[in-house]
């Protein structure tokens, strides 16, 4: 008994070991660029996965099969939709899909997703080395909502959007950006 003990101790040593970070740290060349994409604001994203606050309505529509195949309530497949994030220095350009709750009332005429042409106000940046990444914060005002915007660069060219509103829920997108330069 008390053998079994020990190795069933001595396993989940290992597993808890073999869980720890091994990333290894990304190089000089790597924050170089990374730093680079911050600084001159040159980039495209595509979004892959679209990651909502779940609710009661988006666990209707993944129970009732109308989510794309693969997504759940809390992570929605985008790939093959048409979405983008565009930064060329202050001037932004985004048609997002949104899944989720607003808490206010659409007007008529206006997109269903987030949407955005114009320049970006209060831009921020700010380098993890512990975490290895890169954030660039930034806000996009048009005629009724404020969208708090913070694009979290890593150096396999993925990048994570949170956008907070002040009309309806946090939406968070998981994305590959590019380069404008490397086309």
């Amino acid at each position: 008994m008390k053998a079994k003990v020990v190795g069933i101790a001595l396993f989940v040593l290992l597993v808890l070991n073999g869980c720890g970070s091994a990333r290894e740290p990304i190089s000089d060349a790597q924050w170089d660029r990374l730093e680079r994409i911050v600084s001159e604001r040159n980039f495209k994203i595509e979004a892959q996965w679209a990651e909502p606050l779940p609710d009661n309505s988006l666990n209707n529509l993944a129970n009732a099969g109308l989510l794309p195949p693969g997504s759940t309530a809390s992570r929605i497949n985008l790939i093959g939709n048409a979405n983008y994030l565009n930064m060329h220095g202050d001037s932004v350009k985004t048609q997002l899909p949104y899944w989720g709750e607003r808490q206010t009332l659409q007007a008529y005429g206006q997109t269903e997703g987030i949407s955005f042409d114009g320049l970006a106000e209060n831009i921020r940046s700010r380098k993890n080395e512990k975490q290895q990444y890169y954030d660039l914060d930034f806000n996009l005002r048009n005629k009724s909502e404020l969208l708090q915007c913070t694009l979290r660069f890593y150096a396999g060219k993925r990048v994570l959007i949170t956008v907070q509103s002040n009309l309806r829920n946090q939406i968070r997108y998981d994305a590959i950006f590019t380069e404008l330069s490397d086309e």
